[in-house]
């Protein structure tokens, strides 16, 4: 066996976010639209705390993996609520003015 061959990958260390259901897509993708978060998993990263969320876009379902602290903050909140309507926007701080995702 190769040197290549016998290397692991990534996902064998980090894993492949398990039994996630649906396509991968990323926070940005899902900005201005209405979806139902249907599952909410908390992770302790190398970073912090992350979560793997699975929401369902008029009948189909996708999942993402989001370390936003704001929106950390407010979906840990929802893990006992499940399912809810949300939307993911992007709102400019009042100091600096950078942008950030923000839900409701």
């Amino acid at each position: 066996m190769s040197e290549r061959e016998q290397m692991r990958r990534v996902s064998d260390v980090t894993g492949s976010g398990g039994d996630l259901q649906g396509e991968k897509v990323k926070v940005s993708e899902l900005v201005d639209t209405e979806f139902v978060v249907t599952h909410i998993a908390e992770y302790d990263g190398e970073w912090g705390e992350y979560l793997a969320v699975e929401v369902e876009v008029e009948g189909k379902e996708y999942f993402f993996f989001t370390g936003h602290q704001v929106l950390v903050q407010k979906l840990r909140k929802c893990v006992d609520d499940l399912p809810l309507l949300a939307t993911v926007t992007v709102r400019a701080s009042k100091e600096g003015g950078r942008t950030y995702f923000d839900i409701g």
